[in-house]
């Protein structure tokens, strides 16, 4: 029997169904289904369909997908180029002390070359859509951090040697208070420049936190007083006085705070008017820390508890157990009900609605510290000095990566802050600050 009938009949099926597959569909539909259908698609498929045809690339280009994408990361609209940014670090003495040279990163006539490089190379995408050209200004980004040297940096000296208690970055104002000398100094991010200094307490400054829109800055001391000050000019607002121990822990929700002390009580204040407004006593040993989300206080102490509490009562909604040393170190993420507590020998994982325990973290033989970071189900802490873990805390948690080896801390790890990038910070008294990447657990 020859092969040649079957062949041509195959040819003749081909003739008629290869066009039934050649058809643009994507076109062919309703926009909104079309938009629908594009929007799950990687970035990279989206920038590979965009090359198919004119219609195509006009729907992969649509503003409104990739403003979903850019939702989907967490990016947001990014500022114009900061004063830092364009060489603002250059004057700063404490740098010609040091023996440091600031290196502008871009100034602005390279910034429009390279745009102009990039519109000839692409086309006009940056100007069809300004959610594509953030996400992709975004992942550059993530990508310097991760292939590119730090090319500058500064020094902010003012503390006459004092070493540094506590630091936060909010709106272009670096605060941080010493050790020693009492005070809490506010430093300008974009030119390195002292704005001013907080003066007032008697004693060492053990916490301080500003409010979310910078109005106010709130410090706690072992002065056992609790100061509230004007976030643009440095003013004294007022003296919150009743404790009758050291308050080493404050939080801060609107204009309602929530200060912790070592008289084992928790008070609540209205810092637009400096009233207490509930003293909370229950715990019987000092409180080490606290956190606060508008309706629930969440409190640890050396009693080995935590506790929760309605901030409009007074009332303690929950005593949680089962640590045995005291408790160092707080997460509460209100939206899921969950608290994240640590101590030196543990982590727990709790339920707060119901006031059960739902993971203890493994201590992989090794003692935790007080310093953690909870991101969706990832938690990161550091422990055995120089090590830093990454857990999932579903499932009862589980230890994932361990940060460490060859290119690990040689000494004890101060603190780390885990960015929405997916990558870790982490600095040491080895005098290194290093990066991590948390999802493939690697230097």
């Amino acid at each position: 029997m020859s092969d040649k009938p079957e062949s041509s009949k195959t040819r003749r099926e081909e003739h008629i169904i290869d066009p039934l597959f050649q058809k643009d569909f994507l076109s062919q539909l309703p926009v909104e289904i079309a938009y629908r259908i594009i929007a799950h698609l990687t970035p990279r498929d989206l920038v590979t369909c965009a090359g198919v045809s004119r219609t195509w690339q006009r729907i992969c280009e649509n503003d409104r997908t990739w403003r979903q994408k850019c939702l989907e990361k967490g990016y947001v609209k990014l500022d114009a180029p900061s004063f830092r940014f364009l060489g603002g670090w250059s004057a700063n003495r404490a740098n010609e002390e040091a023996g440091i040279t600031i290196f502008s990163h871009m100034n602005l006539q390279e910034a429009h070359q390279n745009r102009r490089e990039r519109e000839i190379a692409y086309g006009q995408c940056y100007e069809r859509s300004s959610w594509k050209s953030l996400y992709l200004r975004k992942q550059r980004i993530i990508s310097n951090w991760r292939s590119r040297p730090i090319q500058s940096s500064t020094v902010l000296k003012s503390h006459d040697q004092h070493s540094i208690n506590c630091l936060q970055v909010h709106s272009g104002l670096i605060i941080a208070d010493s050790n020693n000398d009492k005070k809490l100094r506010v430093w300008n991010v974009d030119d390195a420049q002292l704005a001013f200094t907080l003066t007032g307490h008697m004693g060492r400054v053990l916490t301080s936190q500003v409010s979310d829109d910078g109005k106010y800055i709130v410090s706690g001391s072992t002065d056992r007083t609790v100061r509230v000050w004007c976030g643009q000019t440095g003013v004294q607002r007022h003296v919150l006085q009743g404790h009758t121990g050291g308050v080493p822990c404050i939080s801060l929700h609107g204009t309602t705070l929530v200060s912790g002390s070592r008289d084992q009580t928790l008070r609540v204040w209205d810092i637009v008017d400096g009233k207490c407004l509930h003293i909370l006593a229950g715990h019987l040993g000092e409180v080490r820390c606290v956190q606060f989300d508008g309706k629930r206080v969440v409190s640890g102490a050396d009693d080995c508890t935590v506790k929760v509490w309605n901030v409009q009562t007074g009332e303690c909604l929950h005593t949680l157990t089962g640590h045995t040393n005291r408790v160092d170190s707080l997460l509460f993420e209100p939206e899921r009900d969950l608290v994240v507590s640590g101590n030196s020998e543990t982590i727990r994982v709790w339920d707060v609605r119901s006031g059960t325990c739902i993971a203890i973290l493994d201590s992989i033989q090794d003692q935790f510290f007080s310093d953690m970071q909870l991101r969706g189900n990832i938690l990161v802490s550091y422990y055995a000095y120089r090590n830093v873990g990454v857990w999932d805390i579903r499932n009862g948690g589980s230890c994932i990566h361990r940060l460490q080896g060859v290119n690990g801390h040689t000494s004890t790890i101060t603190s780390l802050q885990l960015l929405d990038s997916g990558l870790l910070v982490t600095s040491s008294y080895d005098g290194s600050v290093k990066l991590w990447d948390v999802d493939k657990g690697i230097f």
